[in-house]
């Protein structure tokens, strides 16, 4: 049943084990509603990219993001919650709607899929979105997964508070793709 919102045609569960420690994982992480981290995420598209440290709070719905830019070039910072969204520009441009994954491709020149990456960041799939493939390890940890457009490559975990939670995501879709390596995690239940 914890796979019934994602769970596609090519799913990737080779054992009974396998599936009982991605269930048992998917409960464990899915009480995680609370995470400070800090890292770098590298954003590529066909002919620019941007390289920017990262420092995500997420507490329960409402999140914020700071992007920060290299050498100077100032800091963007997303709020928001499940019925709106806010931009600070670099030069204290204030911006508002209702999907953070719009404001930042119309103002940014890209965009981060936040609603689905408050998930992929913890080792999740998004709930109720079908995954088109999803593999996972000998302990249960996703490795890759196909959602929504994106295909997304766990590539390390790190052990926070018992918890193995991604460090090193690789994601992209047909316009972008997104490298996030954190380099520090802090969980609140």
């Amino acid at each position: 049943m914890a796979l019934a919102g994602c769970a596609g045609p090519s799913v990737t569960l080779p054992s009974a084990v396998r599936m009982d420690s991605l269930a048992v994982r998917q409960g464990d992480l899915a009480r995680l509603q609370s995470w400070t981290i800090r890292g770098r995420l590298a954003i590529q598209t066909e002919r620019e990219g941007w390289t920017v440290t990262l420092h995500w709070v997420q507490e329960k719905e409402h999140y914020t993001l700071r992007f920060i830019a290299p050498l100077g070039q100032g800091t963007y910072e997303l709020n928001g919650d499940v019925d709106t969204v806010t931009l600070l520009t670099a030069d204290d441009q204030f911006l508002q709607a209702d999907n953070p994954e719009n404001l930042m491709l119309d103002n940014l020149g890209w965009n981060v899929p936040l609603e689905g990456l408050k998930y992929w960041i913890r080792g999740l799939p998004e709930p109720d979105v079908v995954a088109e493939s999803l593999v996972i390890d000998d302990r249960g940890r996703i490795t890759d997964l196909r959602q929504s457009g994106w295909t997304i490559s766990i590539l390390r975990y790190v052990t926070v508070a018992g918890l193995d939670l991604p460090d090193k995501l690789f994601m992209q879709n047909d316009r972008f793709r997104l490298r996030l390596v954190i380099q520090d995690w802090i969980t609140a239940t």
